[in-house]
């Protein structure tokens, strides 16, 4: 049999233990949240690369494609919960200065890991394509 004095530091170990724990744990925040980083294209060997950062705000999904200077901030960005799908609308331009919209559809893979991707397709204006981004 234990002696009190010895279960006092057993619980004592716990509480500290998870107090060391789960602050770290809940710093992830929403599945949808960070920096996600990967390519899209028509073909393989057609692949821009591309950066979209995202942010749940508690009560919708704001995304912004290649964040900087020449930035796109999302007209439309939607998660689902039920199956993790993604869909995000914005209008951008070419390299020639035309306007073009971006559809894209994804849905989140390895929902469980912190570096999950999400895959899909990519449409701007009348090139359609695939992509693979994965959360940095």
């Amino acid at each position: 049999m234990m002696k009190a004095g010895t279960v006092a530091r057993i619980a004592v170990l716990l509480v500290v233990g998870l107090a060391l724990v789960l602050p770290a744990a809940a710093q992830e925040g929403h599945p949808m949240d960070g920096s996600w980083v990967g390519d899209w294209g028509p073909a393989k060997d057609q692949r821009t690369r591309v950066v979209i950062a995202m942010e749940w705000t508690g009560k919708e999904l704001n995304a912004t494609i290649n964040p900087g200077p020449n930035a796109i901030k999302a007209k439309v960005a939607r998660v689902n919960p039920e199956d993790w799908s993604v869909h995000i609308e914005a209008d951008g331009k070419d390299a020639q200065g035309r306007p073009v919209a971006y559809v894209i559809d994804g849905k989140i893979d390895d929902l469980g890991t912190y570096n999950r991707s999400i895959i899909g397709t990519w449409n701007a204006g009348a090139i359609k394509g695939d992509f693979s981004i994965t959360r940095q």
